[in-house]
């Protein structure tokens, strides 16, 4: 139960999608109800989506209609906001983060989320959806303390959890994975390790936000031209066009390629020439954008903050820097750009054998042995 359409495209909802489809495997019974459920004549539009009912509503009435046929409902943080004695549900409720919306919030007022992005289409896009989020705070700490467990995909969501509120014997803590199917597409796909060395490129996904790090790639590319004059920079998924971007930059474009949206599919073949990664994010709830890049062999660059750090922190060689530190940040690209073959080649193994530890079957089982260990406490 998710207040978005339920598609692979979204990292939000890609997480329910993919563990639902885990689950399936195992014999189970899955139903979904998201926003094209609750809202089916609704036009995809940012004005729709912030003017049209909310979403925990037609989830309430949902449950109360059909809630008796299931066991387990797994809803999104702040998709329900009332009892379960007022749904007239017995099972098993699940409130799951992807990324914990009171952080975020706190991100938002932060100096850096209160930073100015250069062009006025980015600050209104960014300050239109951080007003969207805001009104839903209130509901997410309902959904918490109504639930029978909350799912968090890192530790340190569940320490503010329990700090805040204490509902840390509510919390498991589980991250996201990859499917079989996609680890082996993404590990086969991008070229040899030589060859992504001799055309350095660095490649990011993700929105082009300030959360993401949006103000400090200007100084970031700079200085990794000055010792890399030929490298290439690419931006998938950033939800802005081509121009927006490059305004808020205000570089030269020569080198830089921008693809605001692509089909997940695609992103194996579009990761194929990438020599490193990058992604100075704030705050992330995990990061699919770190996982699908080790996985593909292509050593990853982040600032030291949850999510990525599960999976950072594995490498043999140091891949986070301190958390804004644009600068050292733009030096450890450097040096991977400029590591020899063999001591290249060796960190894209160690970046693949990572990933490998993030499987979505081995990930799932051990979800749904949690839940069902909960679900018989209740009876």
């Amino acid at each position: 139960m998710l207040h978005v359409p339920l598609n692979r495209n979204f990292g939000g909802s890609r997480v329910q999608l993919e563990l639902a489809e885990e689950w399936e495997k195992l014999g189970h019974h899955i139903e979904k109800f998201d926003a094209n459920d609750a809202f089916p004549q609704a036009k995809h539009s940012l004005f729709n989506t912030l003017t049209r009912p909310r979403f925990h509503e037609k989830a309430e009435q949902f449950i109360r209609d059909q809630g008796h046929r299931f066991d387990i409902i797994d809803a999104h943080q702040g998709n329900i906001t009332c009892s379960k004695t007022r749904l007239g549900f017995s099972g098993l409720l699940v409130t799951r983060s992807v990324g914990l919306y009171p952080l975020y919030e706190a991100f938002r007022r932060s100096t850096v989320g209160k930073g100015k992005a250069e062009s006025w289409k980015t600050r209104l896009v960014n300050g239109v959806l951080a007003w969207r989020d805001r009104k839903e705070i209130p509901h997410c700490f309902q959904s918490y303390h109504h639930c029978d467990l909350i799912n968090l995909p890192n530790p340190d969501e569940k320490d503010y959890l329990e700090t805040e509120a204490g509902l840390g014997d509510k919390c498991v803590v589980f991250p996201f994975g990859l499917s079989e199917e996609r680890l082996t597409t993404l590990q086969t796909t991008s070229k040899p390790p030589a060859v992504r060395l001799q055309s350095p490129q660095v490649v990011f996904i993700g929105t082009w936000c300030l959360r993401k790090g949006s103000k400090d790639w200007p100084q970031i590319i700079q200085q990794v031209r000055e010792k890399v004059p030929h490298v290439q920079f690419l931006f998938l998924g950033t939800g802005s066009p081509a121009n927006v971007v490059l305004e808020d930059l205000n570089l030269s474009p020569e080198g830089i390629k921008i693809i605001p949206s692509y089909d997940s599919n695609s992103l194996p073949s579009l990761l194929e020439n990438a020599t490193v990664g990058a992604f100075p994010s704030y705050i992330e709830g995990f990061g699919f954008a770190v996982l699908e890049k080790l996985a593909a062999g292509i050593p990853t660059v982040a600032y030291d903050v949850p999510g990525p750090r599960e999976m950072l922190q594995r490498s043999r060689v140091p891949l986070m820097v301190r958390v804004g530190d644009s600068h050292a940040f733009s030096q450890k690209l450097i040096d991977l750009l400029q590591l020899q073959e063999s001591q290249y080649h060796a960190l894209v193994q160690d970046c693949q054998t990572i990933a490998e530890k993030f499987r979505w079957s081995r990930i799932a089982k051990e979800m749904l042995t949690v839940y069902q260990e909960r679900l018989t406490q209740l009876s």
